[in-house]
């Protein structure tokens, strides 16, 4: 049975402004490595999917092409197989040349559920079955190595099951941010050489306050819940068909149009906004988690640059190469621009340039951007293609 790779690269990242804006979306740049969000992980999931066919993109209409040049500049051909490619023609799924990447073109965004039913319907008819291993492209990741035999525990597990299966991640914080899993009974029985244990997932938590979330770290008994899931494409189908019966039978409905870019459109004019764990994870009956032995982190905002790249004794994290820094303390400055930036005696700040913008910003401030960024647009004084 293959083993095929979905990256969830959708989304505009709004948190990463002014780097990341709706025509050159965070997942398109090289945030926390000199490879693009989507470059690294395509390169990770086809070093742990060795026997895989095509990986599948699945992203928005608008950003299609752009992903296409952007794979095609590291040797990697995609074909759009629905959706508008580059001359707004169309163009059908049923082409028959081999491919190093699919690309589903989302003409609208609908959380991650519909992408992720859509995608198994894709999967199901091109392939009959396959393994499908789910992450966003925003993720960072590290070592591979480890990543890759958390990949081969949690195949082994969905296989035998039948079920789904998603990776967790021992918290290192109280984070407030992330969604948790509560592990029920260990599945020892599964558990394989190199230390990935597996459990039945007991509940999922949506994201705790504070207390809540240094209780649960103090457990032992949670895990983050890393959004990275593990199943056979006829599972999820099935778990659809039970629990999102209409979103379904629209997804099988794509699939007997042979996901033309009308039929595509169909779908995303008709299914419901929802998210995958919202919709199917939280409600499933058969979900197991692999602890995933690596280090993981969430690139959802600046704010994670500081635990990606670290930072001096003063707490200030510095990236760019013309950057000059003095005396600041818990400070994040991050030079994506082509100009000198300099920075002294800051206390709690944190400076994005990039070539055409400059963000300075309260670093307390930093969760509160998308909605800091929605006044900025409504001033009025910036050009629209900063957005």
């Amino acid at each position: 049975m293959q083993t095929l790779p979905v990256i969830l690269a959708g989304g505009i990242g709004e948190r990463f402004w002014p780097l990341s804006r709706s025509n050159s979306p965070k997942q398109l740049h090289a945030i926390a490595s000199e490879r693009s969000m989507l470059e690294e992980t395509l390169f990770r999931m086809r070093a742990c999917c060795p026997n895989s066919a095509a990986p599948l993109i699945i992203t928005g209409a608008a950003i299609a092409g752009k992903i296409a040049d952007a794979l095609g500049a590291v040797d990697t051909y995609a074909r759009i197989i629905n959706g508008r490619p580059y001359d707004a023609t169309g163009m059908s799924a049923l082409m028959t040349m081999d491919t190093d990447a699919d690309i589903i073109a989302e003409p609208q965004g609908k959380n991650t559920a519909p992408a992720i039913a859509l995608a198994a319907a894709f999967i199901k008819a091109r392939y009959d079955d396959a393994v499908m291993v789910v992450a966003s492209a925003d993720h960072a990741i590290s070592p591979d190595d480890a990543f890759e035999r958390a990949i081969n525990q949690a195949v082994n597990v969905a296989v035998k099951h039948n079920g789904l299966v998603v990776f967790g991640i021992k918290p290192e914080r109280p984070e407030t941010g992330y969604g948790y899993i509560e592990i029920g009974e260990s599945l020892a029985a599964d558990a394989d050489a190199n230390g990935c244990a597996a459990f039945k997932v007991k509940r999922f938590v949506e994201k705790p306050n504070a207390d809540n979330a240094a209780a649960f770290m103090k457990s032992g008994g949670f895990l983050w819940n890393s959004g990275i899931f593990v199943w056979k494409a006829s599972a999820i189908l099935n778990a659809f068909k039970e629990l999102m019966p209409i979103l379904h039978d629209l997804a099988l409905d794509a699939a007997n149009q042979g996901f033309t870019p009308d039929a595509v459109s169909e779908f995303y004019s008709a299914c419901p906004k929802e998210s995958i764990d919202y919709g199917i994870m939280e409600k499933a009956s058969n979900v197991s988690v692999v602890c995933g032995e690596f280090s993981w982190d969430d690139l959802g905002s600046w704010e994670s640059m500081g635990r990606i790249l670290g930072s001096n004794d003063a707490g200030t994290t510095v990236d760019g190469t013309i950057v000059y820094e003095s005396d600041c303390r818990d400070s994040l400055i991050i030079n994506k621009s082509k100009l000198a930036l300099a920075a002294v005696g800051l206390r709690n700040v944190a400076i994005i340039a990039v070539n055409d913008a400059i963000l300075a910003i309260d670093r307390s401030r930093l969760p509160e951007l998308k909605k800091h960024l929605a006044e900025i647009k409504a001033d009025g004084k910036f050009p629209a293609d900063l957005f």
